[in-house]
């Protein structure tokens, strides 16, 4: 079983990336119909399907089949052409100025960076770009339910130093011949109920349902006493900044 196979389903209540957020980044970036992308570490494809309208070819890897099934069952419904590897990054044939824009969203910190890193110098085209993608909670929110919401997950999962989740990116790349251009902010402010924040914790790799095993329904009501005292009718505000870390 892959690391991320009993998650696959829960993905889809992970933080969104809105609509405000590709036509942001399409504008900023002059994507155009004669793009080409690659997504690495597509997961189900929120992010290529999201950008697929943007631009001409898209090309989506990951190594997890049950996340490549719903990718391209979430492509078909959106109806968008995606091209899928099923594979690593790292052992990926690398042509030579394969690709305009490559993007990356919550795994990078999966990747073997001196192997990627090579990748990149070959497959990225002379002025392409690279886009890491991801979302954080914005100051107001990250004070009241997001950090107990949080805690959660590092005491079930073990895992209290999570250093490995914040990549210093700037250093993630220093290596490489790509250097920060910049960095596209876009505000979010939505909401969303206890019960979806508790499907959102189980596509958490640390504390999968296969992780979590027998334990699953104590988990379950640990998240829902910690988030019902924020929340109002059953729902919390999310404030969230979703940002693409551009490198070329």
């Amino acid at each position: 079983m892959g690391r991320f196979e009993t998650t696959v389903e829960f993905y889809g209540y992970r933080e969104p990336y809105p609509g405000q957020f590709f036509e942001t980044v399409a504008s900023r970036l002059g994507l155009t119909p004669q793009t080409r992308l690659l997504d690495i570490g597509c997961g189900p494809g929120n992010l290529v399907i999201g950008f697929a309208p943007y631009l001409g070819t898209c090309t989506a890897i990951d190594r997890e089949p049950e996340m490549l099934r719903a990718a391209k069952q979430a492509a078909l419904a959106a109806g968008v052409t995606i091209s899928f590897i099923e594979n690593a990054i790292e052992d990926l044939p690398a042509d030579n100025n394969s690709f305009d824009l490559v993007t990356v969203g919550r795994a990078l910190h999966w990747l073997q960076r001196e192997e990627t890193i090579a990748i990149f110098d070959n497959i990225v085209a002379p002025g392409g770009h690279i886009a890491v993608c991801g979302t954080v909670a914005s100051s107001e929110a990250a004070s009241e339910w997001d950090k107990p919401y949080r805690e959660v997950r590092r005491t079930w999962s073990g895992e209290h130093d999570e250093s490995r989740y914040r990549v210093d990116l700037e250093k993630w790349f220093a290596p490489s011949r790509f250097r920060k251009l910049e960095e596209i902010n876009v505000e979010h402010r939505h909401w969303v109920s206890v019960e979806h924040l508790v499907k959102r914790m189980l596509s958490y790799s640390t504390v999968s349902p296969a992780v979590i095993g027998d334990k699953q329904p104590q988990f379950e009501a640990d998240i829902r006493r910690t988030l019902e005292p924020f929340a109002k009718d059953g729902l919390l505000e999310e404030d969230l900044i979703v940002k693409a870390t551009v490198f070329g």
